[in-house]
């Protein structure tokens, strides 16, 4: 062999190693590369449930019973104590249960998401939310999930007497990756709470976001046997109310004797989505004969208010 011939060779000889793709984690199989095993936030699968794969519930929340029954709140240890007011609670309750889970259900979207509000501050809206929701909780075959979206001054934690924690603003701002983190258990088993969160300039915004309606249709449908109740700001002067009110089934609007303006219920309930059931609970509404104050509820759908 001629010293050509031997260069050309040598020279083809470095061509060919040079088009071999360059792989330094290869393992000496020719279709397989190493991957980087760890997985990371955010790409986590979602298993049947909405949960992702590797998750840890929330703390629970431990709830005073003897602080709330001393409040004279619902009570679900003796039913001796404050045994009217948790007997007028069953009443309305069961009225809520009809339109979301019975034949009321098939005349309105979202039947089980009910807001809570009232024309003003100090009516007794979120006392009214937090009872609505003791009560439910002691159904046998039903869960409740108290939402606070009474972003501007939260106060269901306050009455249940539980520190701040991450919530949902927190959630829509994208602070926290899964609705499902926000979601607490407490030590009344079927309770379930998400508090509001930290305030934001940009409540409104976010509340009617394509992410909070996600989490409507998400807290509508996940569950067939909870109902969910939102204590929602007052609606005069605070647009947050009937924003939420587009995107839920039925309303519960608080009136306080001797000092809302039927004026103002009348402007107030005109604001609110009209697909919605309306009913109305009047707080601290009569003084019966035998001298206690009592709750009253009125239920109907806005047609029949006018």
């Amino acid at each position: 062999m001629s010293i050509i011939q031997k260069a050309m060779q040598q020279k083809t000889a470095q061509d060919n190693k040079q088009k071999e793709p360059q792989n330094p984690e290869r393992d000496g199989s020719p279709d397989l590369v190493h991957t980087d095993p760890v997985p990371h936030p955010g790409d986590q699968p979602i298993v049947a449930d909405g949960f992702p794969s590797v998750w840890l519930p929330p703390a629970t929340i431990e709830i005073n019973l003897d602080r709330l029954m001393q409040m004279g709140m619902v009570s679900h240890t003796d039913e001796q104590a404050n045994a009217t007011i948790t007997n007028e609670f069953r009443a309305i309750k069961q009225k809520l249960f009809h339109n979301a889970f019975s034949s009321g259900a098939q005349y309105h979207q979202r039947s089980n998401l009910v807001m809570v509000t009232s024309a003003g501050y100090q009516e007794g809206k979120t006392f009214t939310s937090v009872n609505l929701a003791l009560s439910m909780a002691s159904e046998k075959d039903k869960t409740v999930l108290l939402v606070d979206t009474d972003v501007l001054k939260p106060g269901v934690s306050d009455m249940l007497g539980i520190d701040y924690r991450v919530g949902l603003i927190d959630y829509l701002q994208g602070k926290v990756n899964h609705l499902s983190e926000i979601i607490y258990p407490t030590s009344i088993p079927n309770l379930r709470i998400i508090p509001a969160g930290q305030p934001h300039h940009l409540s409104n915004e976010l509340l009617a976001s394509n992410k909070m309606e996600r989490v409507m249709n998400e807290l509508a449908h996940r569950y067939p046997d909870r109902m969910v109740i939102f204590d929602c700001p007052p609606v005069l002067g605070v647009v947050e109310t009937i924003t939420l009110s587009k995107l839920l089934g039925q309303a519960v609007f608080v009136v306080e004797q001797d000092k809302t303006r039927l004026d103002d219920v009348d402007v107030a309930v005109s604001q609110l989505n009209k697909d919605m059931a309306i009913g109305f609970v009047m707080n601290k509404a009569v003084r019966s004969v035998f001298g206690q104050y009592r709750h009253g509820y009125d239920y109907g759908s806005t047609e029949d208010q006018s």
